[in-house]
């Protein structure tokens, strides 16, 4: 663990065993501003992963690839690395689409045929600001989340061994989904 995380461990812990904001800020040489920054950071980051349970559970119950969810809620549900979920976000605005399937997600994920060239890169990656990293991140999260019985077999066995047939890929690597 990081000596920064660690510090900030100590600093929740010792809040929420009642220590004093003023006391635990004098003892790390940081202003009580910054604990309660940390503090309020923490208590953030429970609730999103509270709200990221309940979606995912939603969909996992839903288990429909074509129904269609807000685009935040799914896209707080797959959980990619944070600028891909904000790019993804974006893209979404600028394009006036507030709703997406699960299934059109999934086909972004895809490379297309295009007449006499091979193939395109798939449209997520035309995401202006998403690139590999975070393109892996939304397959990676798709692959390892529990999306339904239905919706996993359209990922898992329908669409996923494209995506990886398309980028070459055999084995694992950084960025590929490891199923």
């Amino acid at each position: 663990m990081l000596p920064i995380q660690k510090r900030n461990r100590q600093i929740l812990q010792m809040r929420k065993a009642g220590v004093p904001r003023p006391e635990v800020a004098l003892r790390f040489r940081l202003s009580p501003g910054r604990i309660s920054q940390l503090e309020r950071r923490d208590e953030a980051d429970k609730a999103m992963a509270e709200r990221q349970t309940a979606l995912r559970e939603a969909v996992r119950i839903t288990d429909d690839p074509e129904r269609t969810w807000p685009v935040h809620d799914l896209a707080d549900a797959i959980g990619p690395i944070l600028v891909a979920k904000k790019r993804l976000l974006d893209h979404f605005v600028e394009i006036g689409k507030e709703r997406i399937s699960l299934h059109e997600l999934m086909d972004m994920c895809l490379d297309g045929l295009m007449e006499g060239e091979g193939f395109k890169a798939p449209p997520l990656l035309k995401v202006r600001g998403i690139g590999r990293k975070g393109f892996w991140s939304v397959v990676n999260r798709l692959t390892s989340m529990d999306l339904g019985s239905r919706c996993n077999e359209e990922w898992r066995i329908n669409l996923l061994p494209k995506v990886k047939r398309n980028w070459g890929i055999t084995g694992t690597t950084p960025y590929s989904a490891r199923r």
